[in-house]
């Protein structure tokens, strides 16, 4: 692949592209643009198929309760410097 970076302007309706961001963070990646990156790697490297059939999974109300609460939980610890960071890998293994 060349070097050379391009920029893709794709209009979305503002509530779609709100759905994505939420998706997206909930899956780990900072941001739709990174979850766009790796969507498109994984297409172009034939490692990701695409299906249309909606198979969403749903928790009940009880657990969506107990995970807000981890959450919030976890916000305080990282604020109050309870949470471990990285600067990277090697860092991350070091601590196991």
């Amino acid at each position: 692949m060349s070097n050379t970076i391009v920029k893709l302007q794709i209009p979305l309706d503002k509530s779609l592209r709100d759905a994505v961001d939420k998706h997206a963070r909930q899956l780990g990646f900072s941001s739709v643009q990174d979850f766009t990156r790796v969507m498109y790697s994984t297409v172009v490297s034939d490692k990701l198929k695409f299906s249309l059939s909606n198979n969403a999974e749903h928790i009940s109300p009880v657990a969506e309760a107990r995970y807000e609460k981890m959450l919030a939980e976890h916000v305080v610890d990282k604020k109050t410097g309870k949470v471990k960071t990285y600067t990277g890998i090697d860092d991350f293994l070091a601590d196991l």
